[in-house]
């Protein structure tokens, strides 16, 4: 796994209210907000796992409000840490990822200078977005979902899948 650490993130970033107030004019983004039904049963398994290990879930959202992968993922994301009130799972979510138009194959893609200097950082290793990243209580990375769900249908069964197999 990756050098990274949640103490790597430097640039400010954006509570899941912060976000929601931000961008209420963004209708797609709020439908999906609204809209979402999370699995409740997926859910209360990842709070018990968490009980029972003692642990913390941080997640940490990397994207764009340019990008339609973002407006449907990180509101979804959103509505499932509202929707697991826990304490031990947090997200903290970082926009303003800018596209390099000019890159050239084997080029970093993202734009150096208009993006947050962790879409560049190599220990980030960003190559799509959004890209939640998730570190256990004392900070070290444990996994990454790039762009949408890497195993199951919804973001919340690969959240348990990862607390069942990771931690």
């Amino acid at each position: 796994m990756s050098e990274l650490k949640y103490k790597d993130l430097i640039s400010p970033t954006l509570s899941p209210e912060e976000y929601l107030k931000l961008y209420k004019d963004k209708p797609a983004l709020i439908s999906n907000f609204e809209s979402y039904i999370p699995m409740p049963e997926s859910l209360e398994k990842i709070k018990k796992i968490l009980k029972e290990k003692n642990q913390t879930l941080k997640i940490v959202a990397l994207g764009a409000d340019w990008c339609p992968d973002c407006t449907n993922n990180v509101p979804y994301m959103i509505k499932i840490i509202k929707t697991i009130d826990f304490d031990e799972v947090t997200l903290q979510i970082l926009y303003g990822i800018m596209v390099n138009a000019l890159h050239k194959p084997g080029d970093v893609i993202w734009h150096k200078k208009f993006s947050p200097p962790e879409a560049i950082d190599p220990k980030f290793g960003l190559k799509a977005i959004p890209t939640f990243y998730f570190f256990n209580k004392t900070g070290d990375l444990i996994v990454i979902i790039v762009e949408h769900p890497k195993w199951h249908s919804t973001l919340e069964e690969d959240m348990l899948e990862i607390l069942e197999k990771k931690m």
